[in-house]
């Protein structure tokens, strides 16, 4: 992966999420956590999304679903957030 776009209506809504996320967080994960998971998940309501699961540097877990910007070619790297979760702390 090599650009994660992430609009500002999404930023807001995952800072509105409880716990909340910054899209930095988020950037983190996608694209730095080398030991971040990713696979593809075909969703009923959703559609064919990536989905990846990480930690942050300061130790935050969570999980990103996001799809191609180019639909017609899913592995050019670059891809859209659409939303994200952060484990509650515990």
């Amino acid at each position: 992966m090599a650009v994660l776009i992430i609009d500002p209506s999404v930023e807001a809504k995952i800072r509105a999420h409880n716990p909340p996320l910054t899209g930095d967080e988020v950037r983190e994960v996608v694209l730095y956590d080398r030991k971040a998971q990713a696979g593809w998940e075909d969703h009923p309501e959703h559609g064919h999304r990536l989905v990846v699961q990480g930690q942050t540097y300061a130790g935050r877990r969570l999980i990103a679903y996001l799809l191609p910007a180019n639909e017609g070619d899913p592995e050019e790297g670059t891809f859209v957030l659409k939303t994200a979760i952060a484990e509650p702390a515990g």
